[in-house]
């Protein structure tokens, strides 16, 4: 019997598939710290399994590891952080505005990109890539690098499947109960929230076949002339990797070409500083920590707001740790402790954390989520609205918007976070669903990446939605084909009934 097993065991082993070193490129250009932090956190977690990395970024590693190979887009992100950019405390923007002003964004942001020396460089070479990887912000045009380059293509988002990357695998998103990422809605809505939610729905499709493809289309004819038109690469992506998790977000459907990873840039917290580590430690009433993100900058707050927030920190018993620029802040209290940067992840994981005040950015939240720290959430833009909602009914945040944000309810939340241990119980809950997995997010990450190499594409895992175009997908041509011939049924039935009246009127006259 053991011999049995043991010949069943070398069978198994000899099945067992097995990767080669991989040439990956990684392709994260999007101008925002957390963005790239993310995708060269990825990068790094290939590089460390053994395949040579490349990554295409606008900032880059100052200590890269091996495997790891830098081509950076000096210039770009400078472009896109001037003054008027980077203070998004009292923008405001229409839901209707927010794809076209994405469009705009992105189109400036690739016609950068194709632009660069450095890019043109790596076009260019002569080199070869088993696989590319790039992460998606409506920035279709993009893709061509996987084209150009022959190699499989993974497409990489930074939150849950949305109308960026749902079209290009045919993954369905009804209105009815999937939200739009710029609406702050639930997939529980109401009659009006559907009906608008319905009209973003339309009018994202129509911006994308008549706005979005056709410009990126002609930007990318400008510098490839030889390219090919950008609908028969756009829809051509072996996998999406989706930063989601059922802890944070809420069930809706995948095609088995979307893979959820959320959480695979969380790694085990590390040592603290010594003046730090002493801070938490002794602090006997517990800590509250403060950060609004990489993207917002606390000298941008409103000075009037600046000021509220600053008088109510300094009235609590707790130690306050404000991820601030300036520090020294004028009229900062003494529980409050100020620096410009802070290790967020080895924070949040230490025990006397009661708190954590932030923009509700998806990264920061999943954080927070992990370590069972409850949230005060202040969303300024984007999905900060819908992550900050999600965990306000999920029973572990307090959810304002920013520019409705007054001292009174600053005050009040903070205050209700602080004394009622429900908060704390409910996401201690959510921390139990994120860690609770058959496979942790990096293996994950790391398999699915392997398997789209293994199988060359992986052109198997792709619906057959694709095949279809949106008339057949919604079944216009069958519901227009059984409308017709309900109407020649019901036509032929009135002509039918017409000549047997006027038959039987005819007869009896003559009788």
């Amino acid at each position: 019997m053991k011999e049995i097993n043991f010949t069943l065991l070398c069978i198994f082993v000899g099945y067992v598939p097995q990767m080669d070193c991989a040439k990956i490129l990684g392709v994260f250009v999007i101008p925002g710290p957390s963005q790239y932090m993310a995708g060269s956190t990825m990068m790094k977690i290939l590089a460390n399994k053994g395949h040579q990395v490349t990554v295409l970024s606008v900032f880059g590693e100052k200590h890269p590891p091996e495997n790891y190979r830098d081509v950076v887009l000096h210039g770009i992100y400078e472009k896109f952080t001037t003054e008027q950019q980077s203070n998004m405390f009292n923008r405001v923007s229409q839901d209707y505005l927010k794809p076209l002003e994405i469009h705009q964004m992105t189109m400036m942001l690739m016609d950068n990109v194709f632009n660069h020396t450095n890019f043109k460089k790596l076009m260019d070479s002569n080199e070869d890539f088993d696989l590319v990887i790039v992460e998606q912000l409506q920035t279709e045009a993009l893709k061509y690098i996987a084209h150009h380059f022959k190699a499989p293509l993974i497409i990489y988002s930074a939150m849950d499947s949305n109308y960026w990357t749902n079209p290009y695998q045919g993954n369905p998103e009804p209105p009815s109960y999937v939200p739009n990422v710029h609406l702050p809605y639930t997939c529980s809505m109401n009659f009006f929230q559907r009906l608008w939610n319905t009209l973003m729905y339309c009018y994202n499709e129509l911006l994308r076949e008549l706005v979005v493809h056709p410009q990126q289309n002609a930007l990318l004819r400008k510098y490839y002339p030889q390219a090919p038109s950008l609908e028969s690469m756009a829809y051509n992506v072996s996998l999406v990797l989706l930063n989601s998790d059922m802890s944070v977000y809420e069930p809706v459907p995948k095609v088995p070409s979307m893979v959820s990873i959320g959480g695979f840039h969380i790694q085990p917290p590390k040592d603290l500083p010594q003046d730090l580590q002493r801070v938490l430690d002794e602090a006997e009433n517990g800590v509250i920590y403060f950060s609004m993100g990489s993207n917002l900058k606390g000298k941008n707050i409103p000075k009037e707001t600046r000021d509220f927030i600053l008088r109510t920190l300094s009235e609590l018993k707790e130690v306050v740790l404000w991820k601030f620029e300036d520090e020294n802040l004028e009229g900062k209290p003494k529980n409050v402790i100020i620096k410009k940067w802070f290790p967020q992840n080895d924070i949040l994981a230490h025990k006397n954390v009661k708190v954590f005040i932030t923009h509700g950015g998806i990264f920061s939240s999943m954080e927070a989520v992990y370590h069972g720290v409850p949230l005060l959430a202040l969303p300024v833009f984007a999905d900060q609205y819908m992550n900050s909602i999600r965990a306000t009914l999920n029973g572990y945040a307090k959810y304002i918007p920013f520019r409705e944000l007054t001292e009174e309810s600053f005050r009040r939340d903070l205050e209700q976070l602080l004394k009622n241990p429900i908060y704390r119980s409910n996401v201690a809950k959510r921390s139990l669903i994120m860690k609770d997995k058959p496979i942790s997010p990096i293996d994950n990450l790391i398999f699915h990446v392997e398997y789209v190499i293994r199988h060359k594409g992986a052109h198997h895992l792709k619906v057959a939605a694709l095949d279809l175009n949106k008339f057949q997908y919604l079944l216009l041509d069958v519901v227009a084909f059984i409308l017709c011939s309900v109407l020649v049924i019901i036509l032929l039935i009135k002509c039918t009934l017409k000549r047997l009246f006027s038959s039987k009127n005819t007869k009896n006259k003559e009788e």
